[in-house]
C-alpha cells in the first residue's frame, strides 16, 4: 500500500470513509462473540422463558368481547361517493373518539346492571369512567365506515354487557346531537357556493387571457410531443455541443502536433490524431500511403507499446540478465527497426511528403479545420441564445395555461357537487344526518384474551435473545482480553499457528541466546516446530514471510529468530532480514550492531544483489544467514518504499529457500504494512496477557484492508495465569530520540561471523 492511501496512524483512508464497511465488520465480530459466549445467551434465554412461564400461570385472565358498528353519514352521501376519502377518514376518526368519550361512557355505566360492574365494584364512583376507558378500545377499518369496539373484563358476560351499553349510549348521543341541523347545513352550503362561483369566474377570465397571450396553442396530451419553439432550442443546443467538441478535438490535435515539431519527434506517430480531424482519405493521400500501410503501422505501434509496458513491469523485480527481460528488449529493438524501415520506405514514394514538409502541412490543415469549426460554433451560439430565450418564454406560458386549466376544471367539479348537495338537503330534514347500526353483536368469549400463550412465548424469546446479546456485548466491553486460542481464532477470523510458552532467559553470544539453537530438544522448543509445520502445510505459499506484532514488546523478534533456526535445522537455506530499522531487536540479539545492513542496501545505488551479498552475515548454523538492520536512518518507511527493497527480496528469493523479515509492530508504525505488499504472507505475534483484543483486531484489519495475506497468529508468552487480567503499557521507544549507533563498515574478509 502506498503512502497516499494511509493516514498518519498508518490506517487506510478507506477504513475511515466507509462507514458501511465498519458497521458490517462490527456485526460480524458481534456474531463471533455471541457464538463463543453462547452459553450466556442460552442461560439468559432460559431465565426469560422461566419468568414468562411464571407470568402466564399467575396472571389474571381477561376476557374480550367485540362488536362492529356501521356509521353512515346520510347528509354527505353524495360527497363520499366522489372519492373524498380524506373527509371520510376525518369523520370516522371523530366518531371513533366519540365512542370512547367520557360522556358516552358515563351513559353506558348508567345502563349496566350491578352484576356487570365486576371490574370497578371496589372503586370509587368517580373512578369508574377512567377504569372502563382504560380497557375500552375503538378502532376504524381503513377505507370503510366500520368501527370495531372492544372491552376486556374479568368476566365474559360483563365484557359483552359493557360493549353493548357503550354502543347504545353512542347511538343515542349521536341522534340527539345531529337532529334539526338541516337548515344550518343549507346556509353553509349556499355561502360556499357563492364564494366558489366568484373564484371560478376569476379563474376562467385569467385562463382566457393566458391562452390569447400564448396564441391559442393547443397540444395533444402526450409525453412525447414537444412544442416546436422548445424543440428548435434543443436542436441548436445539440449542434452547439457537437461543434464545441470538434473544436476541442482540433485544438488538442494541433497542440500535440506543434509540440512534436518543437521536440523534433517523428510526426508519423501522430498521424492518427490528424486523421480523426481532417479525414482518413486526405491524410493517406498527403502521405503517399494507402489504407493497408496505416493498418500495418498501427498494429506494430500497439505491439511496441505492449512490449514496453511488460518490460517496465518486470524490470523492478528481475535483473537485466534475466531471460524474460532480455527477450523483451530484443523484441522491442526489432519492432522499432521495422517501424523505422517501413516509414522510410513510405516517405520515399513519389507521392509522399518529406519529413520537413510533413510538419507545416499537418499544421496548416489543422489550422484551416479549426478556423471553420470556430466560425460554426459562433454562429450556433448566437442562434441558440435567441432560441433559448423564445423557448423559456413559451415554456412558462404553457405551464401557466396548464395550471389554470386544471384549477378551472377542479372548481367546476366542486361547483356541480355543491349544487347536487343543496338539492338533496330537504330530503334529510326529518332524519338524523348520522346513522349508526350494529352489524356484529357483542358476545361473551370462553377463551381469555390475556395472557396469550403465543405472545408470552414470543416476548420471552425476544427478551431473552436481546438481553443475552446485550450481556455478551457488555462482557465483551469489560473483558478486553483473549480468554483462549479458540476465542482468538474465532474473533480474528484466522488460524492460530502455535502457542508458545514463556521462554527462559538465556545468556551467551549470538545464536546461543536463541532457544531453538541452544536447546532444540527442550519442551519449549517444540512449539516452534509446530509453528514451522503449520506454516509449511498451509494452503498458501510461505517462502517469504513478514514477522510482526500488534504492539511493541510482544516477542516478534524472539519468534523470528527461533522460527529461522527451526527452518535452518531442516536443511532449508534460510535468510532473516532485520527490517526493524527503528529499534533493531534481532540485530541486538545477535550482537551485529555496527555491521552494514538493510539501510545500506536500500539507500545504495548500483547492483542490489552485490550489495546484499556483502551485507550477509553467516551464523553458527550452516543454513542460516542474517542481514542486520544497519545504521540508524531517519526515513525507514521511505526506504521500504524504494525499488531497492523489491530487488532485495527478489535476490533473496533466488538464493534462499526461506526468507523471514522481522518488521516493527504494525500499530506503532506503517513499516510492516509497507513490507507486507511484497511477500507471501504475514505472521502476527500476539501476547494475550498484554495485548488488548481491540488493538489486535485493528492490527489484523490493517493487513486485510491492504490486501496482504495474513497466514495466522502466534500466541506468545502463555502462562498459567492467562485470562486473569494484566496491566497494559507500551514500553517501546519508537521515534528518533534514541542514541544513534556509530556506523562501522569492517572489511568483508575481517568481518566476524555471528555466533
Amino acid at each position: 500500500m502506498s503512502l497516499d492511501t494511509v493516514n498518519d496512524r498508518g490506517e487506510p483512508w478507506g477504513n475511515e470513509l466507509d462507514a458501511g464497511g465498519h458497521a458490517l465488520e462490527a456485526v460480524v465480530r458481534l456474531t463471533r462473540v455471541v457464538q463463543y459466549r453462547r452459553n450466556t445467551v442460552l442461560w439468559t434465554l432460559a431465565g426469560c422463558l422461566a419468568i414468562g412461564a411464571v407470568y402466564y400461570v399467575t396472571a389474571k385472565r381477561y376476557y374480550r368481547s367485540t362488536a362492529k358498528l356501521l356509521v353512515v353519514d346520510q347528509s354527505a352521501g353524495e360527497l363520499t361517493t366522489m372519492n373524498d376519502q380524506a373527509g371520510a377518514d376525518n369523520l370516522m376518526a371523530t366518531h371513533r373518539e366519540l365512542v370512547k368519550s367520557s360522556e358516552v361512557v358515563t351513559r353506558a355505566i348508567e345502563r349496566l346492571a350491578p352484576e356487570h360492574r365486576i371490574d370497578f365494584v371496589d372503586q370509587k364512583p368517580n373512578r369508574w369512567v377512567e377504569t372502563i376507558g382504560d380497557s375500552l378500545t375503538a378502532s376504524t377499518v381503513r377505507k370503510t365506515n366500520f368501527i370495531n369496539v372492544g372491552y376486556d373484563s374479568l368476566d365474559p358476560e360483563a365484557a359483552a354487557a359493557v360493549v353493548r351499553a357503550v354502543i347504545e349510549a353512542y347511538v343515542d348521543f349521536v341522534g340527539e346531537t345531529h337532529r334539526g341541523t338541516a337548515a344550518e347545513v343549507l346556509d353553509v352550503l349556499t355561502i360556499e357556493r357563492d364564494q366558489l362561483e366568484q373564484s371560478l369566474a376569476a379563474k376562467q377570465l385569467e385562463l382566457q387571457q393566458s391562452r390569447e397571450r400564448v396564441g391559442h396553442l393547443s397540444l395533444p396530451d402526450r409525453d412525447d410531443v414537444v412544442d416546436p419553439i422548445i424543440s428548435r432550442a434543443i436542436q441548436y443546443n445539440d449542434a452547439l455541443l457537437e461543434a464545441q467538441r470538434r473544436r476541442l478535438d482540433l485544438q488538442s490535435s494541433l497542440t500535440t502536433i506543434q509540440m512534436a515539431i518543437d521536440r523534433g519527434d517523428d510526426l508519423s506517430q501522430h498521424l492518427g490524431l490528424v486523421e480523426q480531424s481532417i479525414g482518413e482519405a486526405a491524410m493517406l493521400a498527403a502521405m503517399g500511403m494507402g489504407p493497408n500501410d496505416m493498418e500495418v503501422l498501427a498494429k506494430q505501434q500497439a505491439k511496441l507499446i505492449d512490449l514496453r509496458d511488460e518490460l517496465g513491469r518486470l524490470e523492478p523485480f528481475y535483473g537485466p540478465s534475466h531471460p524474460q527481460v532480455a527477450t523483451l528488449k530484443s523484441q522491442i529493438d526489432s519492432t522499432q527497426q521495422f517501424l523505422a524501415s517501413y516509414r522510410s520506405d513510405a516517405s520515399g514514394r513519389p507521392t509522399g511528403l518529406t519529413a520537413a514538409e510533413l510538419g507545416p502541412f499537418l499544421v496548416g490543415m489543422l489550422n484551416q479545420a479549426m478556423s471553420q469549426s470556430v466560425e460554426r460554433e459562433r454562429q450556433l451560439e448566437e442562434a441558440f441564445q435567441v432560441a433559448r430565450a423564445d423557448a423559456a418564454r413559451q415554456s412558462g406560458d404553457l405551464v401557466k395555461v396548464d395550471m389554470l386549466d386544471r384549477e378551472v376544471e377542479r372548481l367546476e367539479k366542486l361547483h356541480d357537487l355543491l349544487f347536487e348537495k343543496i338539492a338533496t338537503v330537504d330530503i334529510h330534514q326529518v332524519q338524523a344526518p348520522i346513522r349508526a347500526t350494529i352489524v356484529e353483536e357483542p358476545l361473551p368469549s370462553d377463551l381469555p384474551a390475556s395472557p396469550q400463550l403465543r405472545l408470552v412465548l414470543v416476548a420471552s424469546l425476544m427478551a431473552g435473545l436481546c438481553l443475552g446479546v446485550g450481556l455478551v456485548y457488555v462482557q465483551d466491553l469489560l473483558d478486553d482480553r483473549f480468554g483462549s486460542p479458540e476465542e482468538m481464532a474465532m474473533q480474528l477470523g484466522c488460524r492460530v499457528l502455535a502457542v508458545i510458552r514463556e521462554l527462559p532467559l538465556r545468556t551467551g553470544v549470538g545464536l546461543e541466546k536463541v532457544q531453538m539453537f541452544s536447546q532444540p530438544q527442550a519442551t519449549e522448543s517444540e512449539s516452534f516446530r509446530t509453528l514451522r509445520t503449520a506454516i509449511t502445510l498451509g494452503a498458501e505459499v510461505s517462502e517469504r514471510l513478514v514477522i510482526t506484532s500488534s504492539e511493541p514488546g510482544d516477542g516478534k523478534t524472539t519468534v523470528s529468530a527461533n522460527l529461522a533456526v527451526s527452518y535452518a535445522q531442516t536443511g532449508r537455506r534460510t535468510l532473516v532480514i532485520d527490517c526493524d530499522m527503528r529499534k533493531p531487536g534481532l540485530t541486538s540479539l545477535l550482537e551485529l550492531k555496527g555491521y552494514e545492513g538493510v539501510t545500506d542496501i536500500l539507500s545504495a545505488e548500483g547492483n542490489v544483489g552485490l550489495i546484499a551479498q556483502r551485507c550477509v552475515v553467516r551464523t553458527a548454523l550452516e543454513s542460516l544467514d542474517v542481514i542486520p538492520a544497519g545504521p540508524r536512518r531517519p526515513d525507514p518507511a521511505e526506504l521500504l518504499l524504494s525499488p531497492n527493497f523489491a530487488e532485495l527480496l527478489a535476490w533473496a528469493d533466488s538464493k534462499y529457500d526461506q526468507v523471514l523479515i522481522d518488521c516493527p509492530p504494525i500499530l506503532a508504525v506503517s513499516d510492516a504494512q509497507i513490507a507486507a505488499r511484497l511477500v507471501d504472507g504475514v505472521v502476527l505475534v500476539v501476547s494475550p496477557e498484554k495485548n488488548h483484543r481491540r488493538l489486535v483486531n485493528r492490527a489484523c484489519g490493517h493487513f486485510t484492508s491492504g490486501g496482504a495475506p495474513l497466514v495466522g497468529v502466534v500466541v506468545n508468552r502463555v502462562s498459567d495465569q492467562i485470562g486473569k487480567g494484566y496491566g497494559y503499557g507500551y514500553g517501546y521507544g519508537y521515534g528518533y530520540g534514541h542514541e544513534e549507533e556509530e556506523h562501522v563498515s569492517p572489511a568483508d574478509e575481517n568481518r566476524p561471523m555471528a555466533a
